[in-house]
């Protein structure tokens, strides 16, 4: 990673800090020449497996806090498993009732980390981003008492 990148990284979490405290576990990539914030997450964190789940993709123009609606027609997302080459592809709609706030639903069965590449266009802007997702822990960690 060039120090120019980890720049841009760096206040790109910065100004996603100030943005929300509820998201904590979300990846921030920038694109179009540093116009517009994509930021990924699971709904639901911390994640389990056998829970449902979902994305939660969020996508803003840089330095502002309201998320941009209608662009789920131009929006693409595939999950891909801890083994780095189990993919699928997932249709995304929006986010009841969060306005410019993405996702898909899913039921992660295998701890580990995660990965979601997302593509498609804001406005005039295409871009193409893999990003890591928080890591998945297995449900019977929670269990109590063990069987």
């Amino acid at each position: 990673m060039t120090f120019v990148s980890l720049g841009v990284r760096l206040a790109a979490a910065t100004l996603f800090g100030l943005w929300t405290t509820a998201a904590q576990a979300h990846e921030v990539e920038v694109v179009g020449d540093g116009r517009y914030l994509v930021i990924v997450g699971f709904v639901n964190e911390p994640i389990f497996t056998g829970e449902r789940n979902g994305l939660d993709l969020i996508i803003r123009p840089a330095g502002e806090r309201e998320a941009i609606p209608g662009l789920e027609d131009g929006l693409y997302a595939e999950l891909i498993a801890p083994d780095g080459e189990t993919r699928r592809a997932f249709d995304i709609r929006p986010q009841y009732p969060h306005p410019g706030r993405y996702t898909f639903d899913v039921m992660l069965t295998e701890p580990g980390r995660y990965h979601v590449r997302v593509w498609g266009e804001i406005h005039d802007v295409s871009f193409d981003v893999t990003l890591p997702l928080d890591e998945v822990t297995p449900i019977s960690t929670l269990r109590f008492p063990t069987e």
